[in-house]
This record gives structure tokens, sequence and C-alpha cells, in this order.
């Protein structure tokens, strides 16, 4: 059953030479009461020094004017407006106008945010020079005032062989990234996810072979704004259901480890799939205790994890406050953090490709 209806503008391709090697590209854009930053968003993809060759732009039921300023633009851009009969949410918008699609790659743009003119020659240049997933480098803007340069850990990426683990720790990739249509439907493409539908589809990418590189220069314009979707949602929470499929797909001992590490940062122990075993705790020799931090008497939570090792959570015996530790299976300290309530500070983690970076695009403006 469809769920949506179809409107193509009567202007084709872009009729702007180019080189006839180079792949084409089209740009999705999914919109839900976005009349007061749709035009901001169109005018800049109408704006490119390489321009697009197809823009598919997903209406999911807007309450606003949304449709009518998307349609104004059909004269100016080769522009497909997919209008949702049923709200899908931002993974179903993303995947509907992937599916209008007809072009090599896909560039993907939020409707309140903006591309900078270059933004699409900058980004089809690091693919040629590296095919995979390309994240863009960001600015942000709350609207008015100047950009704000992205400048944040996420700004470095971690070398290839490196990139599927830190992408578990943390979403490095940038919403409005570009990448090949065909390796995104090799791997299922967008699923539904309430929250982080594109950090499933970057884990997914990668897992499948894709390198992660950015072109040299801020290009992405990301709108911070206290109404954005991604406001709504409790984020630690929210994230662990990515983190659950992603472990629930996987065999390989070295990325479940990094997956369980990473819930533990997020939620503590409430985060793992295996509730606390009680039969476990006198099994737990006095070294493993002592390497923890946590008293025998101060075992809230215990469990002889397959992967990690033991994982161990109650009082630290210092400070007297709530902490959590993993101990390898041969006494080594894997990670220890304290605080509680989903609000968790590591204070050491064996491989800092684990740990965590709390900070986001939203928390460049907070600086």
């Amino acid at each position: 059953m469809s769920f949506s209806r179809t409107t193509t503008s009567s202007k084709g391709p872009s009729s702007v030479p180019r080189p006839t090697d180079r792949p084409t590209v089209g740009v999705i854009v999914p919109a839900m009461n976005s009349s007061d930053f749709i035009d901001q968003a169109l005018g800049s993809v109408a704006m490119q020094t390489r321009p697009v060759d197809r823009i598919v732009v997903v209406d999911d039921c807007s309450d606003d004017d949304t449709v009518r300023r998307v349609e104004r633009w059909s004269e100016v851009l080769p522009l497909t407006l997919v209008r949702n009969t049923r709200r899908l949410g931002v993974w179903g918008a993303r995947g509907t106008g992937i599916e209008r699609l007809d072009t090599d790659l896909v560039c993907q743009l939020d409707g309140d945010d903006a591309f900078l003119p270059h933004h699409v020659e900058a980004m089809c240049d690091a693919y040629d020079a590296s095919p995979g997933l390309i994240s863009p480098r960001p600015l942000t803007w709350t609207g008015s005032g100047p950009f704000v340069p992205g400048t944040y850990t996420k700004g470095r990426l971690p070398l290839p062989g490196d990139q599927l683990v830190q992408l578990l720790a943390q979403n490095y990739v940038v919403v409005g990234a570009l990448y090949s249509r065909a390796l995104y439907d090799k791997v299922g493409g967008f699923r539904k996810i309430a929250y982080g539908e594109e950090w499933d589809l970057w884990l997914r990418l990668v897992a499948a072979g894709a390198v992660v590189s950015k072109p040299a220069d801020p290009s992405y314009v990301y709108r911070v704004r206290a109404s954005s979707y991604a406001g709504g949602f409790a984020r630690n929470e929210a994230e662990t259901e990515v983190l659950g499929r992603f472990l629930a797909e996987t065999r390989d001992p070295r990325l479940r480890r990094a997956v369980k590490i990473a819930l533990l940062q997020r939620t503590g122990t409430d985060g793992l799939p295996e509730a606390h075993d009680p039969l476990a705790a006198p099994g737990v020799d006095a070294a493993v205790l002592a390497r923890a931090g946590i008293g025998r008497d101060h075992l809230v939570y215990v469990r002889r994890d397959p992967d990690l090792g033991w994982v161990l959570a109650g009082r630290d015996e210092s400070t007297g406050g709530p902490a959590t530790a993993v101990i390898a299976d041969d006494g080594r300290l894997v990670l220890r953090m304290t605080g509680g309530e989903n609000d968790y500070e590591v204070t050491f983690v064996e491989d800092e490709l684990l740990r965590r970076d709390t900070s986001s695009l939203r928390d460049v403006l907070r600086c």
C-alpha cells in the first residue's frame, strides 16, 4: 500500500555541462512543518556551484504551508515533491525520498538546514578521492548571527581500521552525508527507528566496507533550535535502540564488546541485555572487587558477561557514590564509571577508542 503522492517538476536534470564520467548526485530533503526554513534549504541547493541532478522533498504530513513553498521551486530545481498521506517519521521520509531518486549518489539535507554554495562540489570531490561515506564539516547556526564552526571532537576522524568501533561509541558522521545509492541498497536502507536512523545506517555502511572521510572545508549549515525533532528525545535512552539492534546482529567479539561498553556509558547496566545475576556474586574474586573499587556488600549488579568479563555496579568504597566497572577475565580494568541515573562519568577506559564523546552539535553553541 502506498502512503505518498508524487509530483515531479517539468524542469529536468541540470543542463549545465559536467564530465560524463562523474556520478550523478541527488539530494533528499525530509520536511515536516518546515515552512519557516524550507525556502532557505531549497535556495541553498539552487545556488550550488555543481548543480544537482535531482532533488526529492518528502513532506511528512505538514500542517503548515510547507508544500506550497516547495512547489514554488519546481521551475528552478529538478524537483520531485512527495506528499506522504500518513506520517512516517524521519526514517520513513528519508527512505521514501531515496526510493524516488535515480542518481548514483545520495546527498542528505534536512528541511531546516542549508548548504553553502560549494557543498555539493566539495562532497563529490571528496567522494571521488575516497569513495565511501562522506561526512560534511558543519557550521552551526541558530537562525541569526554568524555561523559557528563545528570544532569539536567529532571533527577528527579515526583511522579506517578503527572507524566502526569508534562509530559505535559515538556518531561522528554529520547528518548531511553523501554516499552511494548502490551501497545504501545493499545494506537495506533506512530502518524504522524512533531516534538515530541515520546512525543506524552509518553503522551498516561502515560495516559493509565504506570508509568515512570529509571534505577539507565546512560546507553544511546545521540549524540548532529547541523545537527540532531530535530535541524531543532523551538522548541516552534513545540511542540504546540503535546499539541494541547492532548487538543483536553481530557476532564479532570486538564489536560486541564495543557495543556493550557504549551501552554502559549511556544507561549503565540498565542498557545491557542481561539482567543482574545474584547467584554470581559469591563467585567474584576479592582481587576483582578491589580492581573495581566496589565492596562485596555494596554490589547491586553483578554478572559474568561472555563479551566483557565481570560487570559490577554498586557503591564506590572511596566516595560512597555509585560506581560501575568492567574487569576482564585476566583481571585487567576495562572500564570504570561514577555516577548514575543516565549521568555517568568515565574515569577510566582501557581503549580510548571506546570512550564516548558526549558533545554534540548542539553543545558547540553552549560553550
